[in-house]
């Protein structure tokens, strides 16, 4: 894959990314059109390296919601997965971050670091 097409792919993980904080913190108007404006901007820039995608995906609309707009990306993103580095390219969380269980958690198994 062409360098410029896997920082485009960065940048649109990034974007589904900031459109899920938005959906969780209920964020302004002008957040949700800066996700959609972006997503729009890397979505041309995609095509044009890329021109299958043309028929594959479209441009959202600028009143488009945070929750769609991460869906999008995503779906964009599934199109370029495998040809990604099969390190750090993934939407699943780990159970725990660094060393240590969440805080409150009934019943736990100690983490150790490695």
């Amino acid at each position: 894959m062409e360098k410029e097409t896997l920082k485009l792919v960065n940048v649109m993980r990034r974007i589904a990314r900031a459109a899920n904080y938005a959906v969780w913190t209920n964020s302004t108007p002008q957040t949700n059109q800066f996700c959609v404006e972006q997503y729009n901007r890397v979505l041309a820039r995609l095509t044009e390296l890329e021109p299958s995608l043309a028929g594959l995906f479209t441009s959202l609309a600028n009143d488009a919601s945070p929750e769609v707009t991460r869906i999008a990306a995503r779906e964009v993103l599934a199109y370029f997965e495998s040809d990604l580095p099969e390190v750090g390219w993934t939407f699943e969380r780990p159970l725990f971050r660094g060393c240590h269980p969440r805080r409150g958690r009934v019943n736990y198994v100690p983490v150790t670091c490695d």
